[in-house]
């Protein structure tokens, strides 16, 4: 994965805007510009001021911010990595990972490995309901623990959940050939998604994760936390606002090192997907997995959410990077034609399952 240094510092661009008492009005935010139905005058909400970055500079040099959260990283602004300098024009692609780039439910892979005597308990069918879901899964990791379930196996039990089929080539694509940044947004968990990665070669491939910190303790019993706690999204869980970590990651960006993204992509499949897309601008996509709540939602309340993003519904990875390459926005980034890979992509589509019934999509 990559080092610590180069993940995004979310928690200090936050704390540094909240030292500005006009910041709001300083920062093109989505949300500010939603009565610009236009792509061209949309084309850089997000964009920062060049005297904001200069007065946020000039507050982070009198005092500097050392944070430590359980968020994916933490770095510190400096004077060269202001984004005072050229202005770089990139493309970010955003994915959820369960049931986006994996195949299942990472939690309840793991989860499925206690009898289904305790999954069934009423302890636990409480937790659930609760709507803690990092609780519950606090909860599952210590009955594992309790069954002397090792870490060697659930990390085996990752690393086996099969892609979304063509995810793993339409990742390496995007970031290889066409000079996308890449990131991950989940409601899972640190190792498991760092586990995935590493085995299937693409720990690489993405400028960084945010999602619930984990690790395994002394005694092998496998820690999670929340990546935040906020209540002031009514379409989030409560430990994971995906469109407030969205849109602090592009913020940021601009900010530390003068990039801008003329397209953002965001790829996910549930409910919980719906916050980031609804705060995209005209010249986005928000990408919807065919079948899923994700999906069903945007098309039913289309009209009512003031969707902004084009949608581009997919199937799996290789449809996704063929609606991709065809987009004007893309023209002149051509893919290979693989035959044997059209003829997969084909049949996984055709055998896709239905929408899986709750737990939470992550």
């Amino acid at each position: 994965m990559p080092e610590a240094s180069n993940r995004m510092a979310t928690p200090t661009l936050i704390k540094l805007l909240s030292k500005l008492p006009k910041a709001k009005s300083e920062i093109h935010t989505y949300s500010e510009s939603r009565s610009k139905s236009q792509a061209a005058g949309a084309a850089h909400q997000w964009a920062l001021k060049i005297p904001f970055k200069r007065h946020l500079l000039h507050i982070h040099m009198q005092k500097p911010v050392n944070m430590s959260t359980g968020a994916a990283a933490v770095s510190t602004v400096s004077a060269a990595s202001c984004g005072l300098g050229k202005q770089q024009r990139r493309r970010l692609a955003a994915f959820d990972f369960d049931h986006t780039i994996v195949s299942q439910n990472t939690d309840t892979v793991v989860r499925d490995m206690l009898p289904n005597e305790l999954i069934s308990s009423k302890a636990l069918t409480d937790l659930m309901e609760s709507e803690c879901w990092t609780e519950y899964m606090a909860e599952i990791f210590r009955l594992l623990h309790a069954q002397q379930v090792q870490e060697s196996r659930i990390r085996d039990v990752i690393r086996c959940i099969p892609e979304v089929p063509g995810f793993v080539r339409l990742i390496k694509h995007l970031q290889k050939r066409l000079n996308f940044d890449l990131i991950i947004i989940s409601d899972s968990n640190s190792v498991f998604i760092d586990e995935w990665l590493r085995a299937h070669n693409l720990s690489d491939c993405f400028k960084a994760i945010f999602t619930n910190p984990a690790h395994f303790d002394e005694h092998g019993q496998l820690q999670v936390r929340p990546h935040h706690q906020q209540t002031d999204c009514k379409l989030s869980a409560s430990n994971l606002c995906k469109g407030r970590v969205l849109e602090h990651f592009v913020i940021e960006q601009d900010l530390r090192f003068n990039i801008r993204y003329d397209h953002v992509f965001y790829v996910g499949d549930g409910n919980n997907d719906i916050c980031p897309v609804l705060r995209q601008r005209a010249c986005d996509f928000a990408c919807a997995r065919q079948g899923f709540a994700m999906e069903r939602h945007l098309i039913k309340n289309r009209n009512k959410l003031k969707l902004r993003a084009q949608l581009l519904i997919w199937r799996n990875g290789f449809d996704l990077l063929e609606q991709m390459c065809a987009l004007p926005q893309l023209q002149g980034q051509s893919i290979e034609s693989h035959p044997l890979e059209t003829e997969i992509g084909r049949r996984a589509s055709a055998a896709a399952p239905a929408a899986p019934p709750a737990p939470p999509e992550q």
